[in-house]
């Protein structure tokens, strides 16, 4: 299934220039796209001059408003083909998202014509809200908001201009700000310094780095909005289904090597149910309202991601220890759906399903 076979008929058009972009020009440059921040660029730009981030933008705001049966379907097409390329799409629609939450606020009104066109690309950093010692905090003063820490995760760097950073403020709402992705001082002295971008293992080219914040002033047209204290455990918890796609776009990759290879026919097949029967058992989750069990059900795409890829690292042999290898590649980025979005559920959910397996030998 792909996301044409859900979409709105006006969606239509645009997804099938999606898929064909993605299938005729990113698929076949995949490896290097994951280790080649230009090629990412121009791919990521690509998506956004097709019109891909209009897609989740409501009708009344001038997207095309496409459900979320379509908008999964669509990030499993993506990490089907590079999971940089979905990792930089996904941290645009983060954003974006934010943005949209607070529709009436100076940044949506200056900005979202320009995000949803892809004119204008930005990045978020705000995972480090999922722990209790939160790094940057946020105070107010009669100018707008002081911004103080350290960000320890930021992708994007010299592919996107700019960032949405979350703080926590003394009364534990949280600030969303509008920040340049650049090395910058103000005039007033506030200072922002971004490291060189770190070593990962997966998808480097999406270039994360981290941040150091030293009195940021962030004025009133740089305000996108301010959440309650617990926004970050309610997204958590209605986005625990959408997380289950990359992986699971990460699986069918490793499925088609599989069903290349002539002696790995048992594999393949075990595979590929298993792979079936999540997929219908996500599909019937995907429109509840997120219940608890939706943990489990991520972290079954996350293990079947790992060991799908580690199935086709046994038919492929030593030649996929190579970086340019496709199977290098997978095994890359399950690991990096393993810890991708991870919050307490997830993790509880991981966790037991090990236990699990650790008990049944």
């Amino acid at each position: 299934m792909d996301a044409l076979v859900f979409a709105d008929p006006a969606a239509q058009p645009l997804l099938k220039d999606i898929q064909t972009y993605l299938t005729t020009v990113v698929a076949p440059i995949a490896n290097r796209i994951d280790q080649q921040r230009s090629l990412l660029s121009a791919s990521l730009q690509a998506l956004g001059n097709l019109g891909i981030f209009r897609l989740a933008v409501p009708k009344a705001m001038g997207g095309l408003g496409c459900d979320c049966r379509t908008l999964w379907h669509l990030s499993l097409q993506l990490a089907q083909t590079s999971g940089a390329l979905a990792f930089l799409v996904a941290q645009h629609q983060s954003a974006l998202g934010m943005i949209l939450e607070h529709p009436e606020g100076n940044v949506a009104q200056t900005y979202l014509g320009d995000l949803m066109k892809g004119q204008v690309l930005i990045g978020v950093s705000f995972s480090h809200l999922r722990h209790n010692s939160v790094d940057l905090q946020a105070q107010p003063t009669s100018e707008g908001y002081l911004l103080r820490g350290t960000l320890p995760w930021l992708s994007g760097f010299q592919h996107m201009t700019m960032f949405v950073a979350a703080a926590p403020l003394p009364d534990q709402r949280i600030l969303f700000a509008l920040m340049p992705l650049i090395n910058a001082q103000q005039a007033g002295g506030g200072i922002l310094h971004l490291s060189l971008p770190l070593p990962l293992a997966a998808v480097p080219s999406t270039q994360t780095v981290q941040a150091e914040v030293v009195n940021w002033l962030v004025p009133p047209e740089d305000v996108v909005g301010i959440s309650e204290a617990d926004w970050m455990i309610v997204r958590d918890r209605q986005q625990l289904l959408r997380g289950s796609a990359a992986p699971m776009g990460c699986t069918r990759t490793s499925l088609q090597i599989l069903a290349e290879s002539a002696d790995a026919k048992d594999l393949y097949h075990h595979f590929r149910d298993r792979w079936q029967r999540l997929y219908d058992q996500i599909q019937g989750e995907l429109e509840n309202i997120n219940p608890p069990y939706h943990a489990q059900l991520r972290a079954a795409a996350i293990h079947l991601a790992v060991q799908a890829a580690q199935a086709a690292l046994l038919t492929t042999g030593g030649s996929a220890l190579m970086l340019s290898h496709t199977v290098q590649r997978l095994y890359r980025e399950a690991m990096l759906y393993t810890v991708s979005g991870l919050n307490a559920p997830v993790r509880h959910a991981l966790m037991e399903d090990l236990l699990l397996e650790k008990g049944s030998h």
